[in-house]
């Protein structure tokens, strides 16, 4: 039994993302027809490339994005693909990003992914917004 205890906790911590990548928090808007999602991106230090895989439980293959993301200190690359394609888009202090793009979902695991990648150095402050639906 303590066996098992154990091996639940160091399970539990192996999942634990580090605190230097870009992160999210979301939530879904359960009794909206278009299966609609808020989620909230940060990052205090971000000093390693990350991918966050935003999904959703609808079946549709063509998600609409809004993508609001700034921050304090540093260049951050992103990467995310919309209908026509992969796109990279430098976010600075000077110059935040603000988009909506439609993209197309992974038909088997319902999502999209966006990489976080930190240019010449680490960056500071990243903070912002991902909502989407998939109507």
């Amino acid at each position: 039994m303590r066996f098992l205890r154990l091996s639940l906790v160091l399970m539990l911590l192996a999942g634990c993302a580090p605190k230097n990548i870009a992160r999210t928090s979301c939530q879904s808007h359960p009794l909206t027809t278009a299966d609609e999602w808020s989620c909230t991106v940060t990052g205090e230090t971000v000093d390693h490339v990350n991918s966050i895989e935003f999904d959703t439980e609808s079946r549709n293959q063509v998600g609409k994005v809004i993508v609001a993301l700034q921050v304090t200190k540093g260049t951050l690359r992103l990467t995310y693909s919309d209908l026509t394609g992969q796109k990279k888009l430098l976010v600075t202090p000077s110059e935040p990003a603000s988009f909506t793009m439609e993209t197309r979902m992974h038909r088997e695991r319902r999502s999209f992914t966006m990489m976080f990648e930190p240019v010449d150095g680490e960056v500071l402050g990243l903070k912002g917004t991902v909502n989407y639906s998939t109507p």
